[in-house]
């Protein structure tokens, strides 16, 4: 039996488009609070926790990519709306990627901010289910010495990562884990989706090979790349503004 949807705390900003903005792993939705000045006057910003994160409700269960998509659903019905665009930050990513496959009829437009379509290899996936074994013994620290250099090079947004990780529970932390490790190819996908498509990477960052997301770009029907120079995997925090003038190029493409 599949777990129930949950109902999802979120804040809204501003007006126009509804636009719905994905943290990745082990964040919350305050990731994208830099961002809301350079959007909230041209889009209706709607700033998600994902279950288990910030102050949405936890689960016993396995954080699958399709039952956080799940929960996207149930909340866009909440809000009454009908259609909405995505933007997924690394694992909101994942969650774009399966919420455009599930629910193509309710997407206006999709953007991946530091995300690929890419399953784990097994080398990747046996990692996960380490630094699950590694949370289970000591808590959140391993994720607190091993992920702010990683993400970023920027010392003082290091500094505001290892606060992210310290506000994220040991348990949703596995659940995230492990419902990565086990998700589908979304490369399968790609070809379907028929909204237009923004991918957004840094330079910088050691975990997005620029070749995966030329691949990704050969399937896509209507997509572009902006590689922001020097940057790492947290571009909402490294370079909010860039990222803006990104994200509202793409919103120009399908808002009325």
């Amino acid at each position: 039996m599949s777990p129930e949807p949950v109902l999802l705390s979120y804040d809204l900003h501003g007006n126009g488009a509804p636009v719905i903005f994905l943290h990745g792993f082990p964040f919350n939705r305050h990731i994208w609070d830099d961002l809301i000045p350079y959007l909230s006057p041209y889009i209706q910003m709607i700033l998600p926790d994902l279950r288990g994160f910030g102050h949405s409700p936890a689960s016993e269960d396995v954080l699958s990519m399709e039952l956080l998509a799940e929960d996207i659903y149930h909340l866009m019905d909440h809000l009454g709306l009908e259609r909405a665009a995505l933007v997924g930050h690394s694992m909101g990513g994942y969650v774009a990627l399966a919420f455009a496959h599930l629910y193509s009829q309710r997407l206006t437009g999709l953007a991946l901010v530091a995300s690929h379509a890419d399953p784990d290899p097994p080398a990747r996936r046996e990692a996960r289910y380490f630094t699950v074994a590694q949370i289970r013994e000591r808590g959140i620290l391993p994720l607190l010495e091993d992920m702010p250099p990683r993400l970023t090079p920027n010392p003082t947004v290091q500094e505001k990562v290892r606060r992210f990780i310290q506000a994220c529970s040991p348990q949703t932390a596995i659940y995230a884990l492990l419902g990565m490790a086990e998700r589908a190819d979304a490369n399968l996908w790609l070809r379907e989706i028929n909204v237009p498509v923004l991918i957004v990477t840094g330079s910088a960052d050691p975990l997005i090979e620029s070749a995966r997301i030329q691949a990704m770009l050969e399937q896509i029907p209507v997509a572009s790349w902006v590689e922001l120079p020097g940057i790492g995997h947290m571009p909402m925090l490294e370079a909010p503004a860039e990222l803006a003038r990104a994200l509202l190029g793409w919103v120009q493409q399908f808002q009325g």
